[in-house]
């Protein structure tokens, strides 16, 4: 990865913890270098303020697709709730054919909309499916997002064996990290090859 890009980049922070960033994003190129895919697809469902758009452009010469249902704090490619009929049209129109080489889950992050999200996106993407926030409030009383259940029932789901599961690789990039109060994170990565 060409450090002094990715440092430049990161100095209009993207929203997202640097140190798995960073890990994440050198976990991919080296995936996409190790099986030739080069100009990768990267749709991301979720695109708070673009900041993350750059990164998959520069870094890994990706063409980026944002879906995201609010114009208020980014600028989509397209716009639209991620489970409306239409905004997987709108995707498939844009990618004509070809698969999602990398797909960002990074909307809402209630169990449901995880849930669905994956459901929907995932059969598209041959490569690698992220779910961002794998760890955010799993140790919280309250666990008001629910990224980090469904994270943990598709490990299980692999775990024991389930047929459509049984090839991937699951792998967890977290970092406690501490500002006002103590945090976690994390990127899941389902590594389909």
């Amino acid at each position: 990865m060409n450090i002094k890009l990715y440092n430049e980049l990161m100095k209009e922070r993207p929203s997202q913890h640097s140190p798995e960033w960073k890990i994440f994003l050198e976990i991919c190129e080296m995936y996409l270098n190790k099986h030739g895919i080069q100009n990768p697809v990267v749709v991301e469902l979720g695109v708070y303020n673009n900041k993350q758009k750059r990164f998959w452009e520069q870094l890994l010469g990706a063409e980026h697709i944002g879906i995201d249902a609010s114009i208020k704090r980014s600028i989509p490619d397209i716009h639209g709730d991620t489970h409306d009929p239409e905004t997987l049209k709108a995707l498939k129109e844009k990618l004509k054919g070809r698969p999602i080489d990398i797909l960002f889950i990074d909307a809402c992050h209630h169990y449901e909309h995880v849930k669905k999200d994956f459901e929907i996106y995932s059969p598209l993407c041959n490569d690698i499916v992220v779910l961002h926030d794998i760890d955010t409030f799993r140790y919280d009383a309250r666990r008001r997002h629910g990224v980090w259940k469904f994270w943990d029932e598709l490990r299980e789901r692999a775990r024991k064996g389930e047929k459509e599961y049984e090839d991937f690789l699951f792998l967890a990039i977290n970092q406690c990290h501490y500002n006002q109060r103590r945090r976690w994170i994390g990127i899941g990565m389902i590594i389909k090859k």
